[in-house]
């Protein structure tokens, strides 16, 4: 009677195997063969899930999904559309570049900002509540003046053609104001309606989440912002 080793097994043939006389024309897989191959099977179903579990944690560290829950980026987004942020700049910033001496206090080129772009950020230093998503008017060193309806930077009338034409009101941080190094100053598009840093200053980059990057909802709407 055959051993448990020797119950069942399949053949399997080898491509050379009547070209050699003397071979069997059958090589037998024991059941320790079949265990092996489980085991390495279930060993690359395993490090193929881990791959996919550490390439799920990289995306979601360096980009994030938000909803619009505001209407101060009107008629350009509206509540209720999601976006994907990129979140490079400031995982850098807030994991790598702790202090001045490490950043060298080029937080606008770690974050990869430029006027215009559209940003998502927190107006608290406990960056608690709902992010605020509004449009970037001044980076480090720049000078911001609001008057007569008008913003300028470094003295210079600002082209905001996002606005369609409407005056920007101001009461508060209405300049001249020049930003620090790590300083930027945000408006939303809506400015009637806008909460933003004509009301509470400007925000520091450790308070800047990223970018917009692409709008994924809803998908008639979809865009890509480079």
């Amino acid at each position: 009677m055959p051993g448990p080793e020797q119950g069942i097994y399949y053949e399997q043939r080898r491509a050379s195997v009547n070209d050699v006389p003397g071979l069997p024309a059958t090589l037998p897989i024991t059941a320790t063969d079949e265990r092996q191959v489980a085991q390495y099977t279930m060993f690359e179903l395993l490090q193929n899930l881990m791959q996919v579990l550490l390439f799920f944690l990289i995306f979601s560290s360096l980009i994030g999904r938000f909803e619009i829950r505001q209407s101060s980026m009107e008629p350009n987004f509206h509540e209720g559309q999601r976006v994907m942020v990129s979140q490079v700049g400031s995982f850098w910033l807030h994991h790598f570049a702790h202090s001045a001496e490490a950043s060298g206090g080029n937080e606008q080129e770690l974050l990869g900002l430029e006027r215009g772009q559209v940003v998502v950020f927190f107006d608290n230093a406990e960056l608690t509540g709902d992010a605020l998503i509004k449009r970037l008017i001044g980076v480090p060193g720049d000078t911001i003046e609001i008057r007569d309806g008008e913003v300028r930077v470094n003295g210079d009338p600002l082209t905001e053609p996002y606005v369609n034409g409407a005056f920007t009101q101001c009461s508060a941080y209405c300049g001249p104001l020049t930003l620090g190094p790590d300083e930027f100053f945000f408006m939303g598009d809506n400015r009637g309606v806008s909460r933003d840093s004509r009301a509470f200053g400007t925000i520091p980059a450790d308070q800047i989440v990223g970018r917009v990057i692409v709008r994924f909802w809803p998908l008639e709407e979809v865009a890509l912002y480079l």
